[in-house]
């Protein structure tokens, strides 16, 4: 009986797989980004331009940035993941000290919420 077994070896593969491995990270977090900035309420966009990606650890900064169309948040975001490497956490986070109150309910425009519901609709999508 022939002796059965790899033809090519698994190592051969693995720079494909990771490479894989992280677009797959930055199509996800993009569209965490895009869903997050889709969701926020919008007074003065101020909530909207402090929706911060960051690769590696979290930020813990705000800033006066007020982007009412969401595009500058999501651009930035773009930027922030490019080249990403593989294995990477992606962090989005909001800083600001009414970030709490608007997840918990306290809009209108966003009454369930914003980031928990973003990640059960991508999660969602995604879950295959």
């Amino acid at each position: 009986m022939a002796k059965r077994g790899w033809t090519t070896p698994p190592s051969a593969f693995v720079g494909v797989v990771e490479e894989q491995l992280a677009k797959r990270v930055r199509v996800i977090a993009l569209a965490m980004l895009n869903e997050i900035v889709l969701r926020s309420p919008v007074d003065t966009g101020r909530f909207r331009g402090n929706n911060i990606v960051s690769v590696g650890a979290p930020v813990y900064t705000n800033s006066a940035n007020v982007d009412p169309s969401g595009s500058e948040t999501i651009q930035q975001g773009v930027w922030a993941t490019t080249g990403l490497e593989p294995f990477t956490q992606v962090f989005i986070q909001n800083n600001l000290p009414y970030a709490t109150a608007l997840e918990d309910g306290h809009s209108q425009q966003a009454p369930g919420g914003i980031y928990a519901v973003s990640f059960h609709g991508v999660s969602q999508a995604y879950s295959s």
